[in-house]
């Protein structure tokens, strides 16, 4: 029991590190002479628990994307208007990736390994997935249009958050401070318009202003909790 409680010890150290050093430079630029410095330990302790950079990134999405889509699923009450899941729980997402380290870095490596690798896959169908269901429930209730396929809005809200944050870290690379739970809004005031069955596209824009504001500026304990619920 102690030797795998060290084991489970050294490998969280070498994740910190490496979400560290990805952090800093990216996946491309990260090096495993920087990680290794960063833990302090020899390359063969850190071989015995990742044979690759790509391994040891694939370890963070694993974890990050559990909590973000965990986080998700805990907004979207059976008893709620799917479209009122759907909305809280982007905006859910975004703090939690805007606060938590591990989450952030499994949406930028996402990002960085796309079309290759497995995990960045599974994490990007789970979400589709998860969106796609409360818009056939949403589309269901009446409160988007008939017309729309579902599959095809989750799709496109998944892929608008991801655009979101990518802008919203580009922008602020450039010195100039944009919010992403303000993208976030914008993001869906446009989206509203095209998909909201037009009787209740009055109703979502007041839900959509009060859900923006609520999210606005959580403090970290709010956001360890949505984290704690996830996992």
């Amino acid at each position: 029991m102690a030797r795998q409680v060290r084991s489970e010890a050294t490998r969280r150290k070498i994740l910190d590190a490496a979400i560290d050093v990805f952090g800093d430079v990216g996946y491309a630029a990260a090096a495993w002479g920087t990680i290794i410095e960063r833990t302090g330990m020899t390359k063969g302790a850190l071989y015995h628990h990742f044979d690759s950079k790509e391994s040891l990134a694939s370890a963070i999405i694993d974890e990050g994307s559990d909590t973000l889509l965990g986080a998700f699923r805990n907004v979207c009450g059976a008893s709620s208007p799917a479209l009122e899941n759907m909305i809280p729980g982007t905006f859910t997402i975004a703090n939690v990736v805007r606060l938590d380290k591990t989450a952030r870095a499994a949406e930028q490596l996402t990002c960085a390994l796309s079309g290759f690798n497995e995990a960045a896959a599974s994490f990007c169908t789970g979400l589709v997935a998860l969106m796609s269901a409360e818009a056939q429930r949403a589309t269901v209730e009446g409160d988007l249009r008939s017309d729309l396929d579902p599959v095809e809005l989750g799709e496109s809200v998944v892929g608008s958050m991801f655009g979101t944050r990518l802008l919203s870290s580009l922008v602020r690379a450039e010195g100039r401070d944009e919010d992403l739970i303000g993208r976030t809004g914008r993001m869906w005031q446009l989206l509203l318009v095209g998909v909201v069955d037009e009787q209740q596209l009055a109703y979502f824009r007041q839900f959509l202003a009060r859900e923006a504001l609520r999210h606005a500026q959580p403090d970290a304990s709010a956001v360890e909790a949505m984290v704690a619920e996830a996992t």
